[in-house]
């Protein structure tokens, strides 16, 4: 088991729990927890704000706190400074006197004391490896040894295997969010710079330790259902892209209707859940890859971060890569949603695709690669650009400090996708559209400028836009089908399938 302690009775020798058994707890148990008196805490704090307070104003700014954390080794990039500023800051003036930070660090030493009472099951006033491991499995988070040695190594100050009330208050004080097991563990891979790839690649809620397989298996599964729930939507997307006259959305929701009736609006769905798999697996080994040689590139180790932008480089790539392994399979879903049958039947995907191989040679699968790929990495900036805005917004003017709970998050992520969606939709419509023409007609298009010029001439700067509404109107039951089907099903069970 990871970490041992090197002498169990000099170890536990500077341990105390005066709380044996769960229930209120009060600073006078802090204060014995700590082995401190009242008055060398108060001046533990006050040394602390000093820190922080360089310039002997009596209060602290965000350009104070950002300092200090930085010279405390704390990453500015995860906001901690803004956080903390906003924890400490009772009356919102934009300033934490001394008072305000000590009620902060009253609170928090309370908070700190009580899971730490929790994680202590022997109440020996130290938590050892195994405590901390049986811990973190009860929170869902599987480690390896290695990674809790360097866990307790972290926290454990005099390197003795264990970690004491001092230690761990002094590692998680200035720690401005709930101190939960689940947030702590987080918290402890960004301060070590341990990347987990953030939002890139694997979605909120699924970190490292769930194996790829399961990952893939839950991405599958939620892109199956999510692309099932709103195929009605893409199909009438797709129908109104490719429409070079006026384009409605009632009429062309009657002819579809009227073609082939409630199944016409699933007509592709098919090949569209077929390519979620392979889609995926791709991107997300791909990413991997790229994270590692980004990480070699500048000469750091694995538990150096690539930061925002290498993210946003590596997920641009890693999307691309995968959008041109299975680009096949989308150009021939769109000529099955836009073949025009009176009959109602459509050619099965074999005969359609010999067909284009016959008819129009290989390159023909790859017609409309190139707007398709110019759009993914402009969508995921503004897209998390965005994001990150509003949660962070959110947390100021709505939630006062708070933590923005699934439904927040998922109003911030449906303003976000529609604006990224928005802003590179006509590059959907220009890959529609020479996804779907044949080249080897009189009218087709020479090329993604020639569809640019062709559509400003005949439809104006609208013509860029057709089929909109439905793509916006996917964001919501999309992201919403995803979430249920993928964090929640990994939750309850994925984990027993590919074991």
């Amino acid at each position: 088991m990871g970490a041992k302690p090197k002498n169990d009775k000099e170890s536990k020798s500077k341990c105390c729990n005066p709380v044996k058994k769960p229930g209120p707890v009060t600073m006078d148990h802090v204060l014995l927890a700590s082995q401190e008196t009242k008055e060398a805490r108060e001046l533990r704090i006050r040394s602390l704000f000093s820190f922080f307070d360089t310039s002997n104003a009596g209060y602290l700014d965000f350009t104070q706190i950002e300092t200090g954390l930085s010279a405390l080794q704390i990453p500015s990039e995860y906001k901690y400074a803004k956080d903390l500023l906003n924890a400490c800051d009772a009356n919102k003036d934009g300033r934490v006197d001394y008072q305000e930070f000590k009620r902060y660090m009253d609170d928090k030493e309370l908070e700190l004391y009580r899971i730490f009472q929790a994680i202590d099951v022997e109440h020996n006033g130290c938590i050892l490896p195994e405590e901390l491991w049986e811990a973190l499995v009860r929170a869902g988070i599987q480690i390896e040894d290695e990674e809790l040695a360097r866990f307790v190594e972290r926290v454990d100050k005099d390197n003795n295997g264990v970690i004491t009330f001092e230690e761990w208050r002094d590692f998680l004080l200035l720690y401005p969010h709930e101190a939960t097991i689940e947030n702590i563990y987080h918290y402890l891979e960004r301060i070590c710079l341990v990347d987990i790839g953030e939002q890139a690649i694997i979605p909120a809620g699924i970190n490292k330790h769930i194996h790829a397989s399961r990952y893939l298996i839950a991405g599958g599964v939620a892109g199956a259902a999510s692309r099932t729930a709103t195929a009605p939507l893409d199909r009438l997307k797709v129908v109104l892209q490719v429409q070079t006259t006026r384009a409605r959305f009632m009429p062309a929701v009657k002819d579809i209707w009227r073609e082939s009736g409630i199944l016409g609006f699933f007509r592709g769905n098919g090949l569209n859940v077929l390519k979620v798999a392979p889609e995926s697996a791709i991107r997300f080994y791909t990413y991997e890859m790229l994270k590692t040689f980004l990480l070699n590139a500048k000469g750091g180790g694995p538990k150096d971060d690539i930061g925002p932008t290498g993210r946003l480089l590596a997920g641009g790539i890693a999307g691309a890569i995968a959008q041109t392994a299975i680009y096949p399979m989308d150009l021939v879903k769109t000529r099955i949603q836009t073949y025009t049958c009176k009959s109602g039947r459509v050619p099965s995907l074999v005969t359609l695709s010999k067909d284009i191989w016959a008819r129009e040679g290989p390159r023909a699968f790859y017609r409309g690669l190139v707007p398709s790929i110019i759009g993914i990495i402009p969508y995921a900036g503004i897209d998390l650009a965005a994001y990150e805005t509003l949660k962070d917004m959110s947390k100021k003017y709505i939630l006062h400090d708070g933590e923005p709970g699934p439904l927040v998050q998922l109003g911030c992520g449906t303003v976000s996708g529609t604006l990224g969606a928005t802003c590179v939709y006509p590059f959907q419509v220009v890959r529609t559209r020479m996804q779907a023409q044949r080249t080897n007609t009189g009218a087709s298009y020479k090329g993604m400028g020639d569809v640019f010029r062709r559509t400003f001439e005949r439809e104006g700067f609208r013509g860029f836009y057709k089929g909109l509404f439905p793509n916006l109107l996917k964001v919501v039951p999309s992201a919403n089908v995803e979430d249920a089907f993928a964090v929640r099903s990994l939750k309850a069970g994925i984990k027993s399938i590919t074991e």
